[in-house]
C-alpha cells in the first residue's frame, strides 16, 4: 500500500529557509539547461473573469527523481467568508514508479522561492559587488524579494522601497518590511547590516540603485527606459499571466535579456506584450538564467550592459523547493501519513 505525506505551513516553515529556496531555485535552473529539469505548459482557467481563477504548473526534475504540479486558485470573494484570497497545493510522485510522495502547501514555499529567484538573476548577472537595490513593489513579495538578495549578495547594503501605483512614499511599509525581512534573515542564521529607506520618486531612485527588482501585478508599464542608468540589472517577477507588464518595451529593446522560460515568459510573462508589438524577438533572449549558470551561455559581458532577467514562474522552482522539505520532514518525522 502506497502512502502520501501531507506538509502544513507549520511543518515548512521548520525546514525551508530562504538559503535553502537559493539552493533550491539555483539547481532547478541548472537542471533545466542540462536537460534533466522540464516546464510543461502552464494550465490556466477561468471560473468567473477577474473574480476566480486557477492555473497549474507542472514539470519534471529527473535529477531528483520526481515529478508535480502546483495547483494556485485564486478566488477574490474568499475574504468576506473568512478564507484567504489564494489556495495553493503542490503534489510531487517519483518519476521512477509514479507514486505520489508528498502533498505540500504551497504557499508556505512559494514568496521564499519567487524572492530567491529575483535574487539569483541579480547574483548572476549585475556588475560586481552591487551596493544598492531599489524594489518596486511593497506588496506581500517585495520582503522576501529583498531578503533573497540580502542573503544572496552580501555586497548589497541598502534598499530602496517604491510603490509606483503612489506618489508619496511608502512609509506605512516599511516597518513591516523592516520586521519580515530580520525575521526571514534570522530564520536562515543571516546576521548582516542593511538599510531600508522608503523612497516616493522612482526616476531618482533608478538613478542610484545598482540593482531593481519589480513585482507588482501591473499592467501598465512604470519603469521607463531613460531612468535606467548603464550597467543596471533588473528582475522582473510581477508578469505571471497574459497583458500583464512593468517595464517599457523600449527598456527590454536596449537591455539583454534572460528569462526562466523561453516560451512561458513570451506567452505570459514579462516578455509578451514587448515581442507582440515588434519591440524585441524571440532571439533577442540572450539565454535563460540556468544555461549562464552552468556556462552554456554568458552572462553580462560588459559593464555598461543593462540586463533584464524574467521570472515568470516555473515547475521546477518548486519542485525543487519541495524535494528539500520533502526530504528534511522525512528525516525529522514531520507532517501526517496517510495511506492511499
Amino acid at each position: 500500500m502506497s502512502e502520501i505525506r501531507i506538509l502544513s505551513a507549520e511543518d515548512i516553515a521548520k525546514v525551508f529557509t530562504v538559503t535553502d529556496a537559493l539552493k533550491a531555485v539555483e539547481d532547478a535552473y541548472a537542471q533545466k539547461a542540462n536537460g534533466t529539469g522540464k516546464a510543461w505548459p502552464m494550465v490556466y482557467a477561468q471560473f468567473e473573469p477577474g473574480v476566480a481563477d486557477m492555473d497549474i504548473r507542472s514539470g519534471e526534475l529527473a535529477g531528483s527523481g520526481l515529478f508535480g504540479l502546483k495547483l494556485t486558485a485564486w478566488f477574490s470573494k474568499n475574504p468576506s467568508n473568512g478564507l484567504p484570497e489564494i489556495f495553493g497545493t503542490t503534489l510531487i510522485c517519483s518519476d521512477i514508479t509514479g507514486e505520489p510522495l508528498a502533498l505540500l502547501n504551497a504557499s508556505a514555499i512559494t514568496a521564499l522561492r519567487t524572492g530567491a529567484a529575483a535574487a539569483l538573476g541579480i547574483k548572476h548577472l549585475a556588475r560586481k559587488n552591487p551596493k544598492s537595490l531599489l524594489m518596486a513593489g511593497t506588496g506581500h513579495m517585495s520582503a522576501y524579494c529583498v531578503a533573497a538578495t540580502l542573503a544572496a549578495c552580501p555586497s548589497v547594503s541598502r534598499v530602496l522601497l517604491w510603490n509606483p501605483s503612489k506618489s508619496e512614499a511608502p512609509v506605512a511599509r516599511l516597518t513591516l518590511a523592516e520586521e519580515t525581512v530580520h525575521a526571514v534573515l534570522t530564520d536562515a542564521g543571516i546576521d548582516r547590516d542593511f538599510d531600508i529607506v522608503a523612497v516616493a520618486d522612482g526616476e531618482s531612485a533608478c538613478a542610484e540603485a545598482d540593482a531593481i527588482i519589480t513585482a507588482t501585478p501591473s499592467y501598465n508599464p512604470f519603469l521607463k527606459a531613460e531612468w535606467v542608468k548603464p550597467g543596471t540589472h533588473i528582475s522582473t517577477v510581477g508578469a505571471d499571466m497574459e497583458g500583464k507588464q512593468e517595464t517599457e518595451s523600449a527598456l527590454q529593446a536596449a537591455a539583454k535579456l534572460f528569462v526562466d522560460d523561453r516560451e512561458q515568459s513570451m506567452a505570459s510573462g514579462e516578455l509578451e506584450i514587448p515581442v507582440k508589438e515588434g519591440a524585441i524577438s524571440p532571439d533577442d533572449i540572450a539565454g535563460e538564467l540556468g544555461q549562464v549558470i552552468v556556462g552554456q551561455v554568458p552572462g553580462r559581458t560588459a559593464d555598461d550592459q543593462i540586463t533584464l532577467f524574467d521570472t515568470s514562474g516555473i515547475a521546477v522552482q518548486d519542485l525543487a523547493s519541495c524535494k528539500l522539505v520533502y526530504d528534511h520532514a522525512v528525516e525529522l518525522g514531520l507532517g501526517s501519513v496517510v495511506a492511499l
